[in-house]
């Protein structure tokens, strides 16, 4: 099996016609012989179901045992862009019951574990190039994922469950120099009692807090990381290199509602001498008394009209500064947003407020320019 697969990759490499497959092709050329390769009756459309409809949305194939739908396949030409068809198959799947789903377009292929909890954003966890990819990276997952023996006794779920986990836990690394930092720059009270009583059973003295904030103040261009890993946490996207398709993840992506076509004023002034009176967003204006108001009224809108997908203001952070946290002790002076268990951070500067306004709104797809500050 792993012999005709590789042979199959090495066929499309070095196909130059390749590139002009359309969607028929593609299923036919790629989809249909990797299925074949698997174990799976392409000629039994009681195994893989062509055009699977349900109500009035369809996949490309449902992989099927014993009239159960097991994995949902959609396929598009090749070198089409994918991100736009995530949504509507992970939701499919899940309205199915179905528990793994496969986007592609014969070279990029994104699997989804539709059981995991959270937004559709979150269920993908792991991706694979035919092209760019070495195959002995890849062809033993793929193996594992989608041979018909193994899905048919559960095994192919167990192996996405294993990827998924292991793509958070390489995700949860990629945090530790931001955690690292937030940890040495804002000290919570937890670690300084720490430092505090390991200086004492070293000198027998009690040292006090002013000391210690004074300690690492003095060092803290030395203990700093100065290169920390990105915090956006988005689905794949097919130009992305191959090397991040198979590690990172989670990735949250900004939603795809377009923002209000207006000509707003640019942001680039500095606010620091200024009060503000009020601010525009989405064609209403939000009267406020103080700077410190800005991002819990822009919160308490994202959480009424995103309420599935807030928490993805926890990605977002400012010069490796918390903004948002779920622990309140990470931020200096935290206000709760309403109907959340999240925190905002309110002792800002009024340019790190803007700065971070900003970040909120594209974080739901929505233009840093479509907020006008008004102030004196």
């Amino acid at each position: 099996m792993e012999k005709k697969i590789v042979s199959l990759i090495n066929d499309l490499k070095s196909n130059k016609k390749l590139s002009t497959f359309d969607e028929a092709s593609t299923k036919q050329a790629v989809v249909l012989r990797l299925l074949s390769f698997l174990e799976w009756d392409i000629f039994n459309v009681e195994e893989v179901y062509p055009d699977y409809s349900v109500n009035s949305s369809n996949v490309s194939y449902a992989l099927r045992i014993k009239n159960t739908n097991k994995v949902f396949i959609e396929v598009k030409r090749v070198h089409s862009k994918l991100d736009n068809h995530q949504k509507s198959l992970v939701n499919l799947a899940s309205r199915e019951g179905v528990n793994l789903a496969v986007l592609t377009n014969g070279i990029i292929w994104w699997f989804y574990l539709i059981s995991t909890n959270g937004s559709w954003q979150r269920k993908w966890f792991y991706s694979i190039d035919l092209i760019k990819q070495k195959p002995d990276t890849f062809v033993p997952n793929l193996m594992d994922l989608l041979t018909k023996t193994k899905v048919a006794k559960g095994q192919s779920v167990k192996v996405a469950k294993s990827l998924f986990q292991r793509k958070r836990q390489k995700l949860a690394a990629n945090f530790l120099p931001e955690a690292w930092n937030q940890l040495i720059s804002q000290p919570n009270k937890i670690f300084v009692e720490l430092l505090s009583d390991q200086t004492e059973k070293l000198s027998r003295y009690k040292v006090d807090a002013k000391s210690i904030q004074k300690f690492l103040d003095k060092h803290m261009d030395k203990w700093l990381i100065k290169r920390v890993a990105s915090t956006g946490a988005a689905p794949p996207s097919a130009t992305m290199a191959t090397d991040i398709l198979d590690l990172d993840d989670e990735l949250s992506s900004a939603t795809s509602q377009a923002s209000p076509k207006k000509e707003p004023v640019k942001i680039s002034q500095s606010f620091a001498d200024v009060s503000i009176q009020s601010f525009r967003f989405n064609g209403h204006k939000y009267p406020v008394r103080a700077w410190d108001e800005v991002l819990s009224t822009l919160c308490d809108y994202f959480v009424a009209t995103y309420a599935k997908d807030f928490e993805k203001v926890l990605w977002i952070s400012d010069d490796q500064k918390t903004c948002f946290s779920r622990n309140s002790d990470q931020l200096q002076i935290p206000e709760k947003i309403k109907k959340t268990d999240i925190f905002v951070e309110t002792k800002m500067t009024p340019d790190r407020v803007v700065k971070t306004a900003e970040k909120l709104l594209e974080e739901f797809g929505y233009n840093k320019k479509d907020l006008r500050i008004e102030a004196r």
